[in-house]
């Protein structure tokens, strides 16, 4: 378990998403909406640019954290998975337990793509073991990512004083 500690925090972010929208009886047409919600930071960079790819692009996935167009109870589930408690819904975690970190932007379905880690807790510490891209209707293969696989190490109390009052303050569904 050695390692550097980083610190996770919060930033508010906005994504624009397609969403149909009635343009007549019959006919819907796709319109760009803005979603706020709020990104996980690691030592102040948001994580979508510390997975960044080589050529500097970002991933357009996100959080439900804070997401207006997530439904309540998943942003409780997922937090919950976050913190490691257990989810209420099997759609939360992926089929193998990793917790997500990072999902589908336009209907946070695990099945459009994922990034996960394992997630391990300790008297003292969090990991977000073997961050890695998944979907979950194929096994996770860490020999076939794009990226290299990382792990991140966190402080769990600090963790913990992140995640926790986000939950608490997830609107229940």
């Amino acid at each position: 378990m050695a390692g550097r500690i980083s610190s996770l925090g919060t930033a508010p972010a906005v994504v624009s998403t397609p969403v149909a929208e009635k343009v007549g009886r019959f006919r819907r047409k796709m319109v760009p909406r803005a979603f706020t919600y709020l990104e996980w930071t690691i030592d102040g960079v948001p994580l979508r640019e510390v997975v960044a790819w080589p050529d500097g692009s970002v991933a357009r996935e996100v959080t439900p954290v804070g997401n207006g167009a997530a439904l309540p109870e998943y942003e409780v589930d997922y937090l919950r998975a976050v913190l490691g408690e257990p989810v209420s819904r099997e759609w939360a975690v992926m089929p193998d337990g990793r917790v997500p970190l990072l999902v589908c932007e336009v209907d946070f379905d695990l099945d459009c793509r994922a990034l996960t880690a394992e997630l391990v807790r300790s008297d003292d510490r969090v990991e977000w073991r073997d961050i890695a891209w998944q979907v979950t209707y194929e096994p996770l293969d860490l020999t076939e990512q794009e990226l290299p696989v990382m792990t991140l190490a966190f402080d769990r109390q600090q963790y913990d004083d992140v995640v926790r009052p986000l939950l608490a303050a997830a609107p229940e569904g």
